[in-house]
């Protein structure tokens, strides 16, 4: 008898306990749903993030939060929420299309690639999407000033072209010519790059690439070689990238070990940091190169960043060995400024300006650089 009655009151618990959390689910989602559909996203966003906290926790919600913080241009919180609910259901078709924009108005062109390859329709915002694609084509060029006579001005020229291999596989590929007077001779320089990158994961991304340069200096030819080799996670607020660089750069090789983070500070590209920390080991001596850069958006379609570099810069690789100084000196002290203005969706105009404190690798004199860089872009 006694054992029927302590079941009965078990029973009696569970079915109370079970009442409670299906009213109180009702509450939230009827909630929530009248938040969604009387457009209220601030309140939707504090009302389903306060019953996350409370252990009110389904899809629907998670969805409704998400499109909310779209819709305010908070693509970092929509894309955590959208995260949550493909990490419990990796074929919801919402959260995969929702990601997908979300990845590409942060410029995360692999990852949204990736979310692509999933998708039921290849129709996204009227537009059609394609597992090859011309991504963007390209020229930027620019000169070097110095202040001195034993180092004349310098010019650098590129022309580049990105495509999606497929949905998961990227290339980058750029040709490129440095020229610069030493003295009585003169340093020529032509390249090559070309960088893969293949995402097998949503939020992960594996990356080489290989950067050759010809150089002529003084009736003597040098073969340059690079090669690079790096992870990157795509998180929900900022990417984490570690990779290395080998060069073999004249009669030098150099090891560099780089870990670069990416925050998306105002959720959006209207306000965002880069910071990278380098270690590069050169002639048998290690240094440490420091970079941040900040960009922000004051007006529609228009960008600037700042950016400065510590640290001795030689034979140092950026931007994932795209660029690589192995300039006749090394770079002290390095800072510049960035404008980007993007023109009817398609064109990208950039500008740049670089200013470097240098110093002679033999003689040990220092000199000050001012570089003007201009670019375009046709982004399909």
């Amino acid at each position: 008898m006694g054992n029927k009655l302590g079941l009965t009151f078990v029973l009696l618990i569970v079915l109370i306990t079970v009442g409670k959390a299906q009213t109180s689910y009702q509450k939230t989602d009827s909630i929530s749903l009248a938040l969604f559909n009387a457009s209220e996203w601030q309140k939707l966003i504090v009302y389903g993030k306060d019953a996350l906290q409370t252990g009110e926790d389904f899809p629907l919600l998670r969805l409704r939060i998400a499109y909310a913080s779209f819709v305010r241009e908070n693509y970092v919180e929509a894309l955590a929420q959208y995260n949550k609910v493909l990490d419990s259901d990796k074929h919801n078709q919402i959260a995969i299309y929702y990601a997908y924009l979300c990845n590409t108005y942060l410029n995360r062109d692999e990852n949204a690639g990736y979310l692509a390859s999933h998708l039921d329709s290849n129709v996204v915002e009227g537009e059609q999407i394609h597992s090859f694609k011309l991504r963007g084509i390209g020229a930027e060029s620019g000169m070097k000033f110095t202040n001195i006579y034993e180092r004349g001005n310098s010019s650098f020229s590129r022309a580049f072209l990105d495509m999606r291999l497929n949905y998961k596989l990227s290339l980058s590929t750029s040709f490129s010519y440095y020229n610069q007077p030493v003295r009585n001779d003169n340093i020529s320089q032509p390249g090559y790059y070309a960088k893969l990158t293949y995402t097998p994961f949503r939020q992960f991304s594996f990356i080489g690439a290989y950067h050759y340069m010809r150089s002529n200096l003084r009736r003597l030819v040098y073969q340059n070689n690079a090669v690079l080799g790096g992870i990157k996670y795509a998180g929900n607020g900022s990417d984490i990238q570690g990779d290395f660089v080998l060069s073999h750069i004249g009669d030098e090789k150099t090891r560099q070990y780089n870990l670069q983070f990416v925050k998306y500070i105002s959720g959006n590209l209207n306000f965002y940091s880069i910071s990278r920390f380098s270690l590069v080991n050169v002639l048998g001596a290690n240094n440490i190169v420091f970079q941040q850069l900040f960009g922000f958006k004051p007006l529609h379609n228009l960008w600037f960043e700042s950016v400065v570099t510590l640290g001795d810069q030689y034979n140092y690789a950026e931007a994932d060995a795209l660029y690589i100084y192995n300039g006749f000196d090394k770079t002290k002290f390095k800072a510049g400024a960035n404008c980007y203005f993007l023109l009817k969706h398609h064109l990208l105009l950039g500008l740049n300006y670089t200013f470097e404190r240098k110093s002679d690798n033999i003689f040990k004199f220092n000199y000050l650089q001012h570089s003007i860089n201009g670019g375009i872009t046709w982004n399909f």
